[in-house]
């Protein structure tokens, strides 16, 4: 626990200092995600292997960009706050939880077209009120281990900007919103092999996003 500790001052510290001076772009992204077996390592191509309890979340995630580059690299970088509601099916009470992370997001031109997508990986912390009932599995599984409310957390995701397509133009123009995207998203909670739990262990949401920029 004091590890975790640590980790969340960390974060927290993190995520103060960018905002504290940054102007820049504001986005507010809701998603729908439901509980999954697969790895993270085959995830990030779609693979899908649904879990027993079939539960899932519902989210709403706050952004901020403070970089368009990190190290000079072309990546776009954001400070993110985030809160889910998840649905237990009937196995244990709901429950409700804050992802608090950064994200790096690198657009990327689709060959022989002059479309993009937008790639975005986010590292940071998850605390929940109840723990997952498909994350309480994975860790019983592991000689009865079990998992804890605060966590590491990880998102994956490819979204699809949708200005780029003219004829949705004239839903931009003269708007508050400069910019609105349909994607995929993998939201995933791990103690990173032991970090923020006695053993190692996770579990991941698989679902679909919709972002608005301003």
């Amino acid at each position: 626990m004091y590890r975790s500790s640590l980790a969340a001052i960390a974060m927290t510290a993190a995520l103060l200092s960018p905002m504290a001076h940054a102007e820049g772009e504001k986005s507010l992204r809701v998603h729908w995600n439901k509980s999954s077996e697969t790895d993270l390592a085959t995830v990030v191509i779609g693979d899908y292997q649904e879990s027993p309890e079939s539960n899932y979340l519902i989210g709403a995630t706050y952004g901020y960009q403070y970089s368009d580059t990190l190290f000079t690299l072309p990546l776009e970088m954001t400070a993110n706050v985030g809160v889910q509601w998840f649905d237990e099916q009937g196995y244990q009470e709901n429950g409700y939880g804050l992802t608090a992370f950064i994200k790096a997001h690198y657009r990327w031109e689709l060959p022989w077209t002059d479309k993009q997508v937008r790639l975005g990986l986010g590292e940071g912390l998850s605390y929940v009120s109840r723990i997952p009932m498909s994350e309480v599995r994975d860790f019983a599984k592991k000689d009865g281990a079990e998992s804890e409310k605060l966590m590491n957390y990880l998102e994956w995701t490819i979204d699809l900007p949708l200005r780029q397509f003219e004829p949705l133009h004239g839903l931009f123009d003269g708007g508050a919103i400069e910019e609105a995207s349909v994607g995929f998203l993998v939201w995933h909670r791990s103690s990173v092999f032991g970090l923020f739990s006695e053993t190692g262990g996770g579990v991941n949401f698989m679902g679909f996003s919709f972002e608005a920029q301003f």
